[in-house]
């Protein structure tokens, strides 16, 4: 069984981040370990959340990690709550020598979220550049190197972003939650050769929150299964575009994903 450490906040309520990442990544057949970096007492789609950064406890638990002698296969890497916490994980991938995912959680709509620094952007960008698959979205790909976010977006405008994600250092990067013309939502994936790969989808009226730690997620457990790059994030977009659908309604609470876990593994 492929061994992943997933790295990112935890919510006591609300699905996003590890309460999302460890079922998932356990219901595709991978022994999935936590390391998280804030303890919030629900994700910030609700007001005021209490939130304790972890910052001091991620360098003792890594230390003893590494100790018992447990090696992992990949590292999955999501919410980061402050700069200092960039260097922790750069170190714990250099330990570990795993394959690593970045999905740098820093904004989205053209704006960093709230408490998320410049220093920030600029410490997560030396980790992004170290990543084998890295998995932002407009708002972060932009921040990360440096071109405008354009409130007009086009192919031509993606394929651009893609192509600086690349040369920034990412061996794999995929584009997420692009609008495409019609109505319609998906990615876009270039690798170092680039090649393009996109996936369309209809849009689903409503703000659904955890769908990009959901994308994340399976898009790790797909390259653990051993599928390509594109297939692992047609996988994703597919089950993500599944659980949507079969969410009533958007709430604070999260997407429904719990009942299609079913067709995920037989999906794989």
């Amino acid at each position: 069984m492929k061994q992943v450490l997933t790295v990112q906040d935890l919510s006591c309520v609300g699905k996003c981040s590890l309460t999302v990442a460890l079922p998932v990544l356990s219901a595709m057949g991978c022994a999935c370990s936590v390391l998280p970096t804030a303890l919030l007492s629900t994700h910030t789609g609700f007001e005021k959340p209490y939130v304790r950064s972890l910052t001091k406890d991620i360098n003792p638990i890594c230390a003893h990690i590494q100790a018992t002698g447990i090696r992992f296969d990949a590292v999955s890497v999501g919410y980061l709550s402050d700069p200092e916490q960039v260097a922790q994980v750069i170190a714990l991938a250099d330990r570990f020598s795993a394959t690593t995912i970045v999905d740098p959680a820093m904004g989205d709509n053209g704006k960093r979220y709230s408490g998320i620094t410049e220093g920030h952007v600029q410490a997560m960008a030396v980790l992004c550049k170290k990543a084998d698959y890295l998995l932002p979205n407009v708002t972060e790909a932009a921040l990360l190197t440096g071109m405008p976010y354009e409130k007009t977006q086009d192919i031509g405008y993606y394929r651009e972003l893609l192509q600086a994600l690349c040369d920034f250092g990412a061996k794999t990067a995929v584009l997420t939650g692009i609008s495409y013309p019609q109505e319609q939502t998906g990615f876009m994936l270039m690798e170092k050769d680039n090649e393009v790969f996109e996936y369309r989808a209809d849009k689903i009226p409503g703000s659904f929150h955890g769908t990009g730690d959901l994308f994340s997620a399976v898009f790790t457990g797909g390259l653990l299964k051993e599928k390509t790059a594109p297939e692992a994030a047609e996988l994703a977009a597919g089950f993500v575009e599944r659980v949507v659908a079969h969410t009533p309604k958007a709430t604070p609470f999260g997407v429904e994903f719990e009942a299609q876990l079913p067709w995920l593994w037989e999906n794989l």
